[in-house]
């Protein structure tokens, strides 16, 4: 395995042995052995020649027209006909964009979470990352804008660059939620996008990136092993990119996504993780086997 979470570090993966937790019960952030921030950034492991440790935010993105879907109709009418059409009175969820409940709670995200993070460790994330959809694109924005901005000296005025990733989007299929509009309507939008504050944010889209989308099928829902595959691909290119250095990461996707992402790292499941909430892991990483992996 080129790639795993190390336990010790939040209540979500305790000890070894952890099975799980609901985080509508248990605050999976709350630190198993560290005080702060600070004091966990500090202390992770020192990289060896066959072996980096990367911290990495794990952020869902913040309520789409889809899921506000879900709870007005409840998940089996969604399941059942909703998800296979593409929207209703309330908005259209095809590449859904962020409802203001969602903008909201990615704003609030940015404060309670992201910013102490930021403060104690005083560093921002050295690489961030990112889904292509759209809801995501709005959930960078949203949570980590005013934090560019009270950290501008970090930026020195640059351009923010954010890697986007399509293997990084949602279970694929059916579901008109995750299927992604024409890439030239997305830049038309919000390439390079201005921040209320003034920072610009620049999309780093992979080469040759296709207009249309390319992978969602209306006949044909994603499986599990499926998605599995696809993420530890996501996770391989990821790594493969980031130098000894570069130990603070940011991603920004999809809850399917990081259930999957966990499973890749044999990281216990974080049940019931709500809209615009966060996973944070510690990542040992196999440099000898990330590169076989990725050849």
């Amino acid at each position: 395995m080129p790639f795993k979470a190390l336990p010790g570090y939040f209540r979500a993966f305790e000890t070894v042995d952890s099975d799980g937790v609901d985080s509508t019960v248990v605050d999976h952030l709350e630190f198993v052995a560290h005080d702060s921030w600070s004091d966990l950034h500090s202390q992770l492991p020192a990289d060896t020649d066959t072996h980096h440790y990367k911290l990495v935010v794990l952020a869902r993105h913040g309520q789409g027209y889809h899921n506000a879907a879900i709870l007005r109709y409840g998940l089996e009418a969604w399941e059942g006909y909703w998800s296979f059409l593409e929207g209703d009175e309330h908005g259209t969820w095809v590449d859904s964009k962020l409802t203001p409940v969602g903008r909201d709670q990615v704003e609030k995200t940015g404060l309670e979470v992201l910013a102490p993070m930021i403060d104690h460790i005083q560093a921002l994330p050295d690489v961030f990352f990112t889904s292509p959809m759209r809801r995501c694109l709005e959930t960078f924005i949203g949570s980590w804008g005013d934090i560019f901005h009270k950290n501008n000296e970090y930026l020195n005025d640059s351009p923010i660059p954010v890697h986007v990733i399509e293997n990084l989007r949602e279970r694929l299929g059916e579901h008109t939620c995750d299927k992604r509009v024409p890439h030239s309507e997305v830049v038309a939008q919000y390439q390079p996008y201005k921040t209320d504050r003034g920072n610009v944010i620049h999309w780093h889209y992979e080469p040759d990136y296709p207009e249309q989308d390319s992978l969602w099928l209306q006949n044909y829902r994603e499986t599990d092993s499926e998605l599995d595959k696809r993420l530890h691909a996501a996770l391989s290119q990821i790594f493969s990119q980031l130098n000894s250095d570069q130990r603070f990461i940011s991603i920004t996707c999809h809850s399917g996504v990081i259930q999957s992402i966990l499973r890749n790292l044999s990281h216990p499941p974080v049940k019931n993780l709500d809209t615009g909430k966060t996973v944070c892991v510690v990542v040992k990483i196999n440099v000898n086997r990330l590169k076989g992996s990725h050849l």
